[in-house]
């Protein structure tokens, strides 16, 4: 029984201090938005989202992540894939924190490549507002 019983004590305690799985993601929403969602997200961990701008509209891009995480944004203008997707990026955002960020941009549709620079939890919104 107290065999049983360390066994228990130390599986307890290597669970604990495993914690929780690195979570990390990237996605297009159909409001012409992109979420970035992580939980112990690590760094170097990326995505791929999907804008269009408008003539006149401004990118948003609201970070609400802890203190000292780093998110870089690169916007390529066209859509991964066809012919004429340029080797350099229109665009290139850093945001960390609690920062909101805004850029002006063609209008056009754009790729927009996403990489933690660090290790991150929280939420960030890239959006379009007129």
């Amino acid at each position: 029984m107290k065999k049983l019983l360390v066994f228990l004590l130390l599986a307890v305690l290597l669970l604990s201090a495993c914690g929780q799985k690195p979570v990390y993601g990237v996605s297009s929403n159909e409001d012409n938005s992109i979420s970035v969602t992580a939980e112990n997200g690590p760094k170097g961990s990326g995505g791929l989202g999907y804008l269009t701008v408008g003539e006149g509209e401004t990118v948003v891009v609201a970070c609400a992540m802890n203190e000292g995480a780093k998110l870089q944004l690169r916007f390529f203008a066209g859509l991964l894939g066809s012919e004429d997707f340029p080797d350099e990026p229109s665009l290139e955002l850093e945001v960390s924190g609690g920062d909101t960020a805004r850029a002006t941009l063609e209008p056009g549709e754009y790729t927009v490549a996403i990489l933690a620079q660090s290790k991150l939890s929280g939420t960030a919104l890239v959006s379009v507002e007129s």
